[in-house]
């Protein structure tokens, strides 16, 4: 006796079908939900020691970020530079190097920025930071390169270094031969001088 295939075979491939379809659903919604991006900026910035930089950092694609954690940290291991989670800064574990410098830009968590603002530069902030975004479900990082350069050689060309040691011996070259131009003329005039009270000594003698 053979089973009766064809009664419930329709209603039952509907049924499959629209389990399979709500469970692909909810799995491409949950994947977009964890789908976290971060980007920076692709190329090392360079700042001037003394002065304030912001190291950019953005969320791909672009959604609020208020509710994110986010953790500027140094080379990878846990070395916290600053430390944002639920629209608090956290200070506990930020390095004592970086106390009252650091602020993440607010201006720009809506728009799924994550600037880090970093003030007085020093020249032991060279180096190479981590922007780290997390929430529940995904993680998600970015690479920024930081040169800290010295105030005078700031984006300068080695012609234009070697300018301006050329002008400065120049113009060390100039005070240099002035200052003993004068000097000579002082010791010519008061040569000069001595030879004529001497040559008159004799006259006077005479005369008396």
């Amino acid at each position: 006796m053979g089973l009766p295939w064809g009664c419930g075979c329709p209603s039952l491939t509907r049924h499959a079908r629209r389990l399979l379809t709500s469970l692909i659903t909810l799995l491409l919604l949950q994947l977009g939900s964890a789908q976290l991006r971060v980007e920076g900026p692709g190329h090392p910035l360079t700042a001037t020691m003394g002065q304030d930089v912001v190291l950019p950092c953005h969320l791909s694609p672009q959604r609020d970020a208020h509710s994110l954690e986010v953790r500027w940290i140094r080379d990878r291991i846990s070395e916290t530079v600053h430390h944002y989670r639920n629209g608090e800064d956290l200070y506990r574990e930020q390095m004592g190097a970086y106390a009252g410098r650091t602020e993440l830009v607010r201006d720009g968590l809506s728009a799924g920025r994550l600037d880090l603002r970093i003030t007085g530069l020093r020249p032991s902030d060279d180096g190479q930071y981590f922007c780290t975004v997390g929430d529940a479900d995904a993680y998600a990082e970015a690479i920024v390169d930081l040169e800290v350069s010295a105030p005078f050689f700031h984006n300068a060309q080695p012609w234009m270094v070697a300018l301006a040691l050329v002008l400065v011996l120049l113009a060390v070259s100039i005070g240099v031969g002035v200052y003993l131009f004068r000097k000579q003329g002082k010791l010519a005039a008061q040569g000069w001088s001595t030879g004529r009270c001497s040559a008159g000594t004799p006259l006077g003698v005479e005369r008396g």
